[in-house]
Formats: C-alpha cells, sequence, structure tokens
C-alpha cells in the first residue's frame, strides 16, 4: 500500500496535463457547440410542446442556465446567443484558459439544461467541460496554443491529475453503458441491429449508401459481424482509456474510425464530435519528467513566502 500511495503522490507532483491533446480536445468542444448555436435555429434547439410552450426546461437547477436567465423572449434568445457564440468562439482561439474554463462549462450546462432534445453530445459536453475547470485554472498562459514553459503550481497538480483520471473514467463508463444497452437488445444479440438501423427513418443511413450497400446488407453474417465488431470495438475503448498512454493512443484511433463511421451513417456529428474530442484529451501525457532546473514541490513550498 505504500508504494501504490509513493507511485501516486510521485505522479501528482508531476502532473500536467496541458499539452496539446488538451489543447486540440478543448478547441474541439467548443467547435461543437459554437456549431451547433450558429447552424441551429431557436425554434430547432428549444422545440415547443403543450408542456413547455416556450420550447426550455426551465425548472430547478435548469432556472440557471443563460437562456432561461435571459428569458425567451426575441431579445433574450439574441443576446443569449450572442454571449455564448462570444464566450466559444474565446475558447476555440484559446485566449486565456483561466478566464475562460468556467465560461465554456456554463455554456455547456446551459444547452443541456434548456433544450428539450438534448442529445447525448450536449450531455457529455456538459460534464467534460466541468472536468476541464481544475485543468485550467491554473494555467496562467494567454493562450493555450502557448508552450507551457512552467509546472502548475502545487495546488493545482492534484486536482488537474484527479480530473483527467475522472474524464477518462467518464469514456468508460460511457462505453460500458453503451455495450450493456446493446447485450440487453435481442437485436444485437442476434446480430440483426444494423439492418435495423440502417433503415431508421430519422438516424438511418442516408438513401444513397443504403441503396450502395443493399446488396451487403441482405447477407446475415455480414451485418451480424458488423454488429458485434461495434460492441467489441466499444469494449476495447472502455478498457484503453483506462489504460497507459500507448493504450489511449490506439483508442483514439479505434475511437475516430468508429465515431466517423456514426457521423457520415448516421448523421449525429455533434454526438461524434463530442467523444473524438474526448478520446484527444484522454491521450494527454499527464505526468512528465521534470527538468533539472525545475523546482520540486518540496522546494517550492520551502521558497513560498
Amino acid at each position: 500500500m505504500s508504494t501504490l500511495v509513493g507511485r501516486l503522490s510521485r505522479a501528482i507532483d508531476k502532473a500536467e496535463p496541458r499539452g496539446m491533446p488538451l489543447v486540440v480536445g478543448r478547441s474541439l468542444l467548443a467547435a461543437t457547440s459554437l456549431l451547433t448555436i450558429l447552424f441551429s435555429s431557436d425554434s430547432e434547439l428549444f422545440i415547443r410542446t403543450a408542456e413547455l410552450p416556450n420550447g426550455m426546461r426551465c425548472t430547478g437547477v435548469r432556472a440557471a442556465s443563460l437562456w432561461c436567465l435571459m428569458g425567451p423572449t426575441e431579445s433574450g434568445l439574441l443576446i443569449s446567443r450572442a454571449l455564448a457564440v462570444a464566450v466559444l468562439v474565446l475558447v476555440l482561439v484559446g485566449f486565456s484558459p483561466r478566464w475562460t474554463c468556467v465560461p465554456h462549462w456554463y455554456i455547456s450546462f446551459s444547452l443541456a439544461a434548456a433544450m428539450e432534445m438534448a442529445n447525448g453530445g450536449d450531455a457529455i459536453a456538459q460534464v467534460a467541460t466541468m472536468l476541464l475547470v481544475p485543468m485550467c485554472l491554473g494555467d496562467d498562459r494567454v493562450w493555450h496554443w502557448q508552450p507551457v514553459l512552467r509546472p502548475l503550481a502545487p495546488s493545482w497538480r492534484g486536482s488537474a491529475f484527479a480530473a483527467h483520471l475522472g474524464l477518462r473514467g467518464q469514456l468508460c463508463l460511457i462505453y460500458l453503458g453503451a455495450v450493456t444497452a446493446k447485450l440487453m437488445d435481442p437485436l444485437w444479440r442476434h446480430g440483426a441491429a444494423l439492418s435495423v438501423v440502417a433503415h431508421h427513418p430519422q438516424y438511418g443511413f442516408p438513401a444513397p449508401v443504403r441503396d450502395l450497400l443493399s446488396p451487403v446488407m441482405d447477407s446475415y453474417w455480414f451485418v451480424a459481424l458488423l454488429s458485434w465488431s461495434v460492441v467489441g470495438v466499444q469494449v476495447a475503448l472502455a478498457l484503453l482509456t483506462l489504460g497507459r498512454r500507448k493504450h489511449r493512443l490506439i483508442a483514439l484511433v479505434l475511437g475516430c474510425g468508429l465515431h466517423l463511421g456514426i457521423m457520415f451513417f448516421m448523421s449525429l456529428p455533434s454526438f461524434g464530435m463530442v467523444m473524438i474530442a474526448l478520446l484527444i484529451i484522454s491521450t494527454a501525457t499527464v505526468t512528465s519528467e521534470r527538468r533539472a532546473d525545475q523546482p520540486s514541490v518540496a522546494t517550492e513550498e520551502r521558497n513560498r513566502p
């Protein structure tokens, strides 16, 4: 136990997730939300129903979301959209992670909370951006594209390390949840699920693609192999995201293939982009060897006034 505690303490002492994976993944998360806002009308974001005459869910904690605070009026919707776009553009270009990480989470929360038909990507982005906050609050760079010249302050290393582990745990649970749901569905167990998915009226394959693949989609063994392959890839992703960095790089390759396929065949770009962003962030080194000219935690603590 003491050995494990010692190894964990040394890993936290060298915690440094602020590499290019975090930068690219964070910007991709912002780009996903930005595209959703820019290319979706208010009526598409907030679908009016008998239960929700203005299309927004504003009960409980959701009342704190940006769109609920600004209100469903024309001016309120315009102000909400303008503020969200401004924040997401700043995050996308990489301005001051310390000051934009919390607003980034708030915009993600507001989208997922207020929309009645929030997709899986919006809900996942809400949690992911929250986990990015401990990694970014200690980042004093003006632009996150700049190289990391100084280690994180001791007070932020533990939380950054834990947040990165939490993000990888989120990925693992997402894939395990998807696998569990599929294994409980007889269509997936029997290997016929993708045939049904291909003909789904809303999320099915585009008609030209479906017509092109129709000869092979009539083959039970071809469809079964594809269906079971999806389950196998998701099991692999759940395990690989908890492994060493080389394992997480394999997960990134597998996950990009899976989610790009979902984006193309099932027209779910937002969900795919969010998952690829998380897989990219998961490949961060997290711990790096401190250079000889960089002080240790103990030295920094002694020199602190």
